[in-house]
């Protein structure tokens, strides 16, 4: 998750941050983390999603564009903001009152797994995502082996997962109506595609 966690701060001290380094931060209630760099894989396979996804949206009558690392995505309900790796918004992007550089209402957000960031997107700051009242679908690539989990929540709010590990296979996006083979997420991933 972080490098380093600064407490107890606002979240002017955040934006501040944000603003003057160029270094990546997240705003946990008060607690300032630094991003840990990414792999040259964990890129490579953001970049793969991206592209693919951007390619569906451009051919399609839908009305939505994918945002890369970033963006801010700010959670008010509990006073949080994350770089998700990848996120999609439909129709005009709905800004934070607090934050206008941060977005509230992604239907899809992207995050690819590291050993050290792994067990936090699955459990706490997908918990944090879930109270985006936006949110449909949220994705889990693994960057270590072929397998993408798809959460998504259906119209009576319960969440399904679904995973895919098969390289041959697909990985459908219900939140959009797309498929998007895994080969071509993980297409020149060493040791994977």
């Amino acid at each position: 998750m972080a490098e380093k966690a600064l407490s107890n701060h606002s979240y002017e001290t955040y934006l501040t941050l944000e603003k003057e380094s160029e270094q990546k931060y997240e705003f946990h209630d008060g607690f300032i983390s630094a991003m840990a760099g990414g792999t040259p894989e964990h890129s490579l396979i953001a970049g793969n999603f991206i592209g693919k996804l951007n390619r569906f949206l451009e051919d399609s009558a839908k009305n939505c564009a994918t945002y890369t690392s970033d963006l801010r995505v700010r959670i008010e309900a509990t006073n949080r903001t994350y770089h998700p790796d990848a996120a999609v918004i439909c129709g005009k992007a709905d800004r934070s009152a607090k934050d206008t550089l941060a977005v509230t209402n992604p239907i899809l957000i992207l995050e690819v797994l590291s050993d050290s960031t792994s067990s936090f997107d699955r459990g706490t700051k997908f918990s944090h995502y879930r109270t985006l009242p936006s949110l449909r679908e949220y994705v889990l690539i693994s960057q270590s082996e072929p397998m993408v989990d798809t959460y998504y929540r259906t119209e009576e709010g319960t969440w399904i997962i679904n995973t895919v590990t098969d390289l041959d296979s697909t990985v459908a996006f219900q939140s959009l109506g797309c498929e998007v083979n895994m080969r071509d997420i993980y297409r020149m991933v060493e040791g994977i595609g």
